[in-house]
This record gives C-alpha cells, structure tokens and sequence, in this order.
C-alpha cells in the first residue's frame, strides 16, 4: 500500500535559493581574501615579481565585485520573468472561477498550464492542495519560495480575496491588471534611467581618455627633457619621477571607476547592489588599459 503524504508536509521546503545564497557568499569572502592577503605579502615583501600591491587589491576587488555581481544579475532576471508571469497566472484563475469552479479546483485547473520559470512552483502549489493543505498555506509558501516582492503582494490580494467571498473573479482580474501595471511602471522607470547610466559610462570613459592622453604626453614632457625647467620654475631640485606620477593617475582612475559604477547602480533601480556589475565593469577597463597602456 503506498503512503499518502500527509498535508503540509511540504510546507517547509528546503531553501535552495538561500543554500545558493551563502555558497556565493562564501566564495565571494574566499577568492577577497586570498588577494588581499597576496597584498599583504607583497608589500612586505614576501612574495615579488607576480604583481604589484595595487593588482592584488584590485583583483579582490574584481573578484568579488564579479561572483557576487554575476549573482544578483541572475537573481534579477529570474524575479523579472516571474513577475512578469505571475499576472497570467492570476487571470487563469480568474476565468477559472469565473466558469463556476470552486477555488481550490480552479488552482489544480490553472496549474496545468505553461508558465515558463514559474510552473514548477505552481505545481506545487497544485500538489500541497491536492495533498489537502489549506488554500491560503500553500499559496503563501509560494510566495516565501519565490520570494519577490510583487508576487507576494498579489498572492496576499488573491488570499484576502478567496476569504471573503463575493466575486472573487472580478477581485483576480483586477490583481492581475495592478501586476502588470507595476511591471510596466518599472520598466519605464528603467528604460527612463538607462540614458543616465550611459551618461555615467560615457563621464567614465573621457575621463579614461583624457588620463591616457595626460600619460602618453603630459607624464613624459615633465619627467623628460624638460623636467629641469620645469624644476626651476617651481623652485625645487627633486627630480619627477613618471612612474610616481602615472601611479596617481591610476589609482584616481580606480577610484573614479569605484565611484561611477556605485553611481550607475543607482540610477538603474534605485538598488545599491545593481551597483556591483557595474563596479566590477569599470574597475575592469580601468585597471586593463593601464596595464596594456602603461604596463603598470
């Protein structure tokens, strides 16, 4: 005789999002601290010839500005497409209970449909109501796996709804319109940001510009032949050292990348942690077209 499971016993599922989460975190704080810890034996001394200090520190960066940038991005687009594909969902239901059926059978009715990234879930939904789990448990352990924030707040709409009772249709229709309105409001927030984040790239790359134009010119007219009058006029007999310099120069590019792309993120969405894919981008330029273009 086969075991019936019992209802709810899914009630609690493994959070492999979370488990995710933390392996990412993990090798995030890992692959930071080797390079920083390279750093340290560089500048004390220990270990020579395989990079300077600077590499080390903005390798770490790199590092973990990349995994974990790389992640979010993910993440990101996963709760885009399932916020997008929530509201066909809803409107299923919708004309479900509009047929006349109950709503337990218009949720095991729905749930036979396509719904991309969502339908896994929403087969879930289907079993812990066929198991005999309560309605409103299993919708809101929908929402605690997907855990995005416009689905759980039309999941809550659609649970207020079915307890009240009335035309829960009408109720379903009009949750299923506010999503998509939210998703429209949003995608219009940021294609409307997307020229500011090009602004941001485009400061960023003329900056680049003028900083190799000053290296390949400025750097050695002042370090070179004319750095004698150039030492008279200011009075001083220290010598100008170029590499002195071009190291100002790159670490104020590093700097302006950190800055750029936090700003970037920002603009995107508001989101300081969209900032990270950005950081990692311009960090990267930066720190390659020094070491091609001044072999720093």
């Amino acid at each position: 005789m086969l075991n019936t499971p019992k209802p709810g016993f899914i009630k609690n599922p493994v959070p492999n999002d979370k488990i995710i989460e933390h392996g990412i975190n993990v090798a995030t704080i890992v692959s930071v601290s080797v390079f920083i810890l390279l750093a340290i034996l560089s500048i004390v001394g220990i270990i020579q010839g395989i990079g300077t200090p600077v590499d080390f520190f903005v390798l770490a960066l790199l590092s973990g500005t990349g995994i974990y940038g790389m992640y979010k991005y993910m993440v990101a687009r996963k709760i885009h497409k399932m916020d997008s594909i929530f509201p066909d969902f809803v409107r299923d239901l919708a004309e479900s209970r509009r047929a006349g059926m109950t709503f337990t059978k218009a949720i095991l009715f729905a749930s036979k449909g396509s719904y991309g990234i969502l339908t896994p879930e929403i087969q879930k939904i289907s079993q812990q109501v066929s198991w005999g789990t309560n309605v409103s448990d299993a919708l809101i352990d929908f929402s605690k796996r997907v855990s995005t924030k416009s689905i759980g707040r039309t999941t809550s709409l659609i649970i207020e709804a079915s307890k009240s009772g009335g035309n829960v249709a009408d109720v379903l229709d009009l949750a299923a319109k506010d999503a998509r309105e939210i998703k429209m409001l949003e995608s219009e927030r940021k294609l409307n940001m997307a020229s500011y984040v090009i602004v941001v790239y485009v400061g960023m790359f003329v900056f680049l510009a003028i900083i190799a134009i000053l290296a390949s010119t400025f750097i050695p007219n002042i370090t070179g032949s004319g750095a004698q009058g150039l030492q008279g006029v200011m009075g001083s007999g220290v010598a100008v050292d170029q590499r002195d310099v071009s190291m100002v120069f790159y670490l104020a590019t590093l700097v302006q990348g950190l800055g750029s792309g936090l700003v970037a993120g920002v603009f995107e969405d508001g989101n300081v942690s969209s900032s990270v894919k950005h950081i990692f981008v311009l960090v990267l330029i930066s720190w390659l077209a020094f070491k091609v273009l001044l072999g720093m």
